[in-house]
């Protein structure tokens, strides 16, 4: 069998048309905060209750997350598309990155935003490598939910709202002919 390795352009080309949920990432650590924004966030197990999201190995977000004990992943809403794109700036120091955010910190120094569908408190579960990312998985301790706003997904290249419910339909049931004789 012929397996011939793809690039990197090609996945991200074809993992454009797959909706994500737009999510932040924030986390504390040796006197500074910082935030990242994350399209790769997933939930991973229910016992015990464990998401996981990517980080790039080179963005100013890694060494921190690496380090920091604590996290807290926001579901940003339909009217957060700003959050998103704020923390997705590469250069931003990480006082930079709160300075027009509403935000609070919560009893252990991360910092939450204000306003988000959903927030999900995590402590570092476990990291793996993978490539030049790696593989976070946060332990979930603590859930908070925001108000009825739906949330944002990105899907080829922008931003979207979630619309209708799609339709169902059934299968028709198959009739198959027997080739025995009652």
């Amino acid at each position: 069998m012929d397996q011939k390795a793809i690039d990197g352009q090609a996945l991200r080309q074809a993992m454009r048309r797959i909706p994500s949920p737009v999510t932040v990432v924030t986390a504390a650590g040796e006197g500074e905060v910082r935030g990242i924004t994350i399209g790769s966030f997933t939930s991973v197990s229910l016992d015990p209750p464990l998401i996981s999201f990517n980080v790039d190995q080179a963005a100013q977000m890694h060494p921190l997350i690496m380090q920091a004990e604590r996290f807290a992943v926001h579901v940003l809403t339909e009217a957060q598309a700003h959050l998103s794109n704020h923390f997705a700036v590469k250069d931003r120091t990480g006082a930079e990155q709160f300075a027009a955010v509403p935000y609070r910190l919560d009893a252990h120094g991360t910092p939450i935003l204000e306003d988000v569908l959903a927030v999900f408190h995590c402590t570092r579960y476990a990291v793996y490598p993978a490539g030049d990312h790696s593989l976070i998985l946060g332990a979930v301790y603590r859930i908070e939910e925001g108000g009825a706003a739906g949330p944002i997904l990105y899907f080829d290249r922008s931003y979207r709202r979630i619309g209708g419910e799609a339709e169902v339909r059934s299968f028709s049931t198959v009739k198959r002919g027997s080739s025995t004789t009652p």
